[in-house]
């Protein structure tokens, strides 16, 4: 059975609650992909750990949440978006807490795992749950105002985790989602109404979960730890073509049977296919800008944390400014003319940003990245707007499951991609300088090499390289700012060519996205 679309003015009131109890939510999940980055030095001498050790506290959030992203959204479709939003808050509730109170790194890593499955449930079930509350003339707005919650969520977490370190400790970043998590499950239990897909069958593709979590995990395992092991490593190697094997496997497996995971047959609407992809890229660009910017203020600029956060600022404010009135305007004009300016100005301000070698102040920072949150805002709203369209309503869980895990791999492919060009052009420039500097011992100048190669970039690899004269640490100190900032400045402008992609991806988009029965509702 299926609703009516006209709403009384009641009802109209309750759908603006209920993006709000999701934006609330959302805000609280996404800002745990950052929020932590801040942290982390806190972390290690809090629980007494190196860095290669603690990465993972942000490396098994990443990896637990893009494994599981859609299947989870399947199982909204199949038993209740509602019942799984709130199943996955409470989980992530839970979980936060954990990570407070945990006396070593081992119980936090397992913490923030089950975290991550919390936040894989609420996900997909926020995207879905608007799309089946809003019809098509409101659902470019409040999809904005979900693109602009996710947007800044992710730039605000370096600000909010340095204020709560610098203020309390790391554990507080942890504590603050305690109280907003139970606030959102409250308040989601009295306003949003539960929804599902009336015609699919009770039919879970154990197959395809087993598939596309093995190919997802390998896939995003290789991308994190490629720079541990080496890319060119058996271990790397055999994890990237198992996820190659993992994939193929999973498209024939869903094309061929009756009953698929992921209806893949939805990419043949090249206006959900280019979407995806523009999802990867600005994610892409968007993580791994952030990122880099990080490192840079304060490896290079010597900047605290919550300094470093207040500097990047302006990007959030730009996006939560232009997103939602991005997505209004894609209601009335289409998405392709959009998206394609978005992309280009994204691009134009990662350009500005590659140049931050000659960024000493918080001005020479303010144009850069207000072009960079203007494009990134005319993008993040649009994207999800025409995704969404380009779904029927009744697999709005598993539309919303695929777009977010096609985000969730764009975001591990920047710090991973862009990581790895940092680290491996700061090893080149950093060697070929040293060899400059003749009264460096060797055994010093190999020792300071391979600090860098094993990921020891705050140090520069040579404040336990021996017992050096003052003048000399100093010149080694500005040289490798120097050429850390030149390293960072290469990988921003690797950035700008993936986000240039999306540009041309948006060329493929309809302008005017065209769905059956855009505006009914399936019954709850």
């Amino acid at each position: 059975m299926v609703r009516s679309t006209s709403a009384t003015p009641a009802n109209s009131r309750r759908k603006w609650l209920v993006l709000a109890v999701i934006s609330f939510a959302l805000f609280m999940i996404l800002l745990d992909v950052t929020i932590v980055n801040i942290a982390l030095p806190h972390v290690m001498n809090s629980l007494k750990v190196g860095l290669a050790d603690v990465e993972w506290v942000i490396n098994v959030y990443t990896l637990v949440f893009a494994v599981l992203l859609l299947t989870l959204g399947k199982l909204g479709d199949l038993f209740g978006r509602k019942r799984l939003f709130m199943a996955g808050l409470a989980v992530f509730t839970l979980a936060s807490l954990g990570c407070s109170l945990a006396p070593n790194l081992a119980v936090l890593v397992t913490a923030r795992a089950i975290q991550a499955i919390g936040s894989a449930g609420m996900m997909p079930a926020t995207l879905s749950i608007l799309n089946v509350e809003f019809d098509k003339g409101q659902r470019g707005l409040a999809l904005g105002v979900w693109g602009a919650i996710s947007g800044a969520a992710v730039a605000l977490g370096p600000i909010i985790g340095g204020a709560l370190v610098d203020a309390f400790s790391w554990r507080y970043i942890f504590i603050i989602n305690i109280p907003i998590g139970i606030i959102a499950f409250i308040a989601a239990m009295l306003i949003i109404r539960e929804s599902k897909d009336p015609n699919v069958e009770r039919h879970i593709d154990i197959p395809g979960v087993l598939l596309i979590s093995a190919a997802l995990f390998c896939l995003t395992f290789a991308f994190i730890e490629g720079q541990r092991y080496g890319w060119t490593s058996v271990t790397i190697l055999s994890l990237f073509a198992g996820a190659i094997v993992g994939l193929v496997a999973f498209v024939i497996l869903e094309l061929k049977t009756a009953r698929p995971l992921a209806q893949l047959r939805l990419f043949k609407n090249r206006t959900y296919a280019a979407g995806n992809f523009i999802g990867i890229v600005i994610n892409f660009g968007l993580i791994g800008v952030i990122f880099l910017v990080v490192l840079y203020l304060q490896i290079v600029l010597g900047l605290k944390a919550l300094q470093a956060g207040l500097w990047l600022l302006p990007m959030p404010l730009m996006i939560m400014l232009v997103a939602p009135n991005a997505g209004r305007l894609t209601d009335k004009l289409g998405g392709r003319w959009i998206l394609l300016a978005g992309t280009l100005i994204s691009a134009v301000g990662i350009f500005l940003l590659s140049r931050m070698s000659n960024i000493t102040s918080w001005t020479d920072m303010l144009l850069p990245l207000l072009v960079a949150g203007a494009g990134l805002g005319l993008v993040m709203a649009p994207v999800t707007t025409i995704v969404m369209a380009s779904t029927p309503v009744q697999q709005s869980g598993m539309g919303a499951g695929i777009l977010s895990t096609t985000r969730q791999i764009g975001s591990v492919m920047g710090i991973a991609v862009l990581g790895a060009i940092v680290q491996n052009q700061l090893v080149s420039n950093v060697t070929s300088a040293l060899a400059k500097i003749p009264q460096l011992p060797g055994a010093i100048r190999d020792q300071i090499a391979l600090g860098l190669a094993t990921g020891n970039m705050s140090m520069g690899g040579f404040n336990s390289a021996g017992n050096l004269p003052p003048a000399l640490v100093q010149q080694l100190t500005e040289l490798f700012k120097t050429q850390f900032a030149n390293s960072l400045s290469t990988a921003m402008r690797v950035g700008m060519l993936i986000v240039l992609l999306g540009s041309v991806s948006a060329l493929f988009i309809a302008n005017h996205v065209k769905k059956a029965k855009a505006d009914e509702k399936p019954s709850a």
